[in-house]
């Protein structure tokens, strides 16, 4: 089911992480503002998040937008979608 772009929420996000990277958060329960790349986010992972979220919200990313600060967090993710709209 596609999420319309302003309803993105941090908590979606969160959802698609997990289920594209599940040993991320293993050692600590992900949150909205935890450093994804701390927890062990590489970048095979980063492009299996990058592609969920596009796919799930229906959104390209532009070349501008696919920064490690962009996808540092799920909070700075949905914020990124978010300004897509």
């Amino acid at each position: 089911m596609l999420a319309p772009v302003h309803a993105i929420t941090t908590e979606l996000i969160l959802g698609l992480i997990q289920a594209q990277v599940p040993d991320l958060g293993t050692e600590s329960p992900l949150s909205g503002d935890t450093d994804l790349w701390a927890a062990g986010m590489d970048s095979l992972s980063s492009v299996a998040v990058i592609v969920a979220v596009e796919e799930e919200c229906d959104v390209e990313f532009p070349d501008e937008l696919l920064t490690r600060e962009v996808f540092s967090s799920a909070a700075a993710i949905a914020a990124a979608v978010r300004s897509l709209a």
